[in-house]
């Protein structure tokens, strides 16, 4: 069955001069010229990405669009009219979301986070601002500390909403933040804590502290030798400058330094930390 808004493997009908037709089941889809590789021919497959070009036809195109039916993306607003906005998802044709769809008025230029779906009928792609009834509820399979991708949707008073491996609804709170950070953004974090309700508490560092030191161990060492042994950050430092620095907290840094002096591989001042040659 042909998959609209994804990656279909099909087979070459004809090729033309301008492009050739791919076997769509019961119906012809044109590959354009540019999108078709040399030495196609009639029996072949190709791997293309289908969308509906039109309210009844069907376009194929070998471009990676930037995202697919079922992702969760930052798109950019390329056009807007009164009953929906056009964003760019990587392929000619661009992507339609219905004003229905929109959680406040999309402009021109602006960066929105969308679903992409099937419109009502199945037969057509379109995107939507409206999230929270896209996002699995299910979280029994996520773990604490599980290394997870993150996409930041929305920012409010308690943190940074985030996507959770494109499926789960999670929020990285402003405690945990040490660098400026934008919707659109897309972070590494980890689990800190699934709730009840199918919300998930993230974090941008590794939990607990024998994990996360051997990271930030390295890390330090690491900054230590490109500074030629000495780095200007100690326990009174801010912790938005150890995190600039170094892309950890202050409460890590301070307890990695510690392990550090006790394993005799650094030596402490007060003005900085420093290799023990």
């Amino acid at each position: 069955m042909l998959k609209i808004g994804d990656f279909n493997t099909l087979k070459i009908i004809k090729t033309s001069r301008g492009g050739c037709y791919l076997d769509g089941g019961q119906r012809e889809i044109y590959l354009p010229k540019a999108d078709t590789p040399r030495g196609a021919a009639p029996g072949g497959e190709l791997e293309v990405f289908v969308y509906n070009d039109g309210k009844n036809s069907v376009g194929a195109t070998s471009r990676q669009p930037t995202a697919k039916v079922g992702d969760f993306a930052p798109l950019k607003v390329v056009s807007a009219a009164d009953f929906g906005a056009f964003l760019d998802w990587g392929i000619e044709k661009d992507l339609f979301v219905p004003k229905k769809n929109q959680s406040s008025p999309l402009n021109e230029g602006d960066t929105a986070i969308v679903y992409v779906m099937l419109d009502y009928e199945q037969t057509g792609v379109i995107g939507t601002c409206l999230l929270e009834p896209h996002f699995d509820t299910d979280t029994s399979k996520l773990e604490y500390n599980q290394e997870v991708s993150l996409l930041v949707w929305d920012i409010t008073k308690l943190g940074a909403q985030v996507v959770i491996d494109n499926r789960y609804s999670g929020l990285l709170y402003h405690s945990e933040i040490f660098e400026p950070i934008k919707i659109g953004d897309r972070k590494k974090g980890y689990i800190k804590k699934v709730r009840d309700d199918g919300l998930v508490d993230v974090v941008l560092q590794p939990q607990g502290f024998l994990p996360a030191s051997e990271q930030a161990a390295a890390t330090i060492i690491t900054a230590l030798k490109r500074g030629g042994g000495f780095l200007p950050l100690h326990d009174k430092s801010e912790p938005k400058e150890i995190y600039s620095r170094l892309k950890m907290s202050k409460k890590l840094f301070k307890k990695t330094i510690g392990a550090l002096y006790k394993e005799k591989k650094i030596n402490l001042r007060e003005d900085g930390i420093e290799l023990n040659r």
